[in-house]
């Protein structure tokens, strides 16, 4: 009996080992687990960089139109600008004029005396088109400033980091 349980007791560590060495070995199921895992993490960070790039391009697309209607009220305000100081031109000197590259080429035409400026008159005028061009110019600024702080809070707005600290 001694001799049984002698060989019991030498066997024991034999089989522990086997077990745990059998417990220790990757399983085609664990294999396949991990393979599954993997690949859902490769879709999560894909989804999270086409998430991140959509978003970028949005910002991006967004803020140039704004910046664009911008430039063009900016231009449409230069241009008012421009007819105006024409005008007051015209009633300064008495006739109706040209303008070739930037020179003031008078015509025959004579405009109303009516009209006619003095050159106090003309300094006023001009004084206050430029404070009007001023004021449609801050005006302008407004509204872009309200748009791009519409567009910073918005969802895409988030991602305005990425390009302003990236791309600029």
């Amino acid at each position: 009996m001694a001799k049984k349980e002698e060989e019991k007791k030498g066997q024991e560590p034999a089989g522990v080992e086997n077990a745990i060495k059998t417990g220790n070995q990757i399983t085609d199921k664990a294999i396949q687990s991990a393979l599954e895992e993997i690949n859902k993490e490769k879709d999560d960070k894909k989804k999270r960089e086409a998430k991140r790039q959509l978003c970028i391009a949005t910002y991006v697309n967004r803020k140039t139109l704004l910046q664009l209607q911008q430039r063009r009220r900016e231009d449409d305000i230069t241009k008012e600008k421009l007819n105006a100081s024409k005008e007051l031109l015209e009633r300064l000197l008495g006739v109706e004029c040209e303008i070739k590259d930037g020179e003031c080429i008078p015509t025959n035409k004579k405009i109303d005396a009516k009209l006619v400026l003095t050159p106090t008159e003309h300094e006023a005028e001009t004084k206050k088109m430029e404070e009007e061009a001023r004021k449609k110019v801050q005006e302008s600024d407004k509204t872009f400033e309200n748009a791009m702080r519409e567009l910073r809070n918005s969802y895409e707005g988030e991602y305005r980091h990425y390009v302003e600290c990236y791309w600029y």
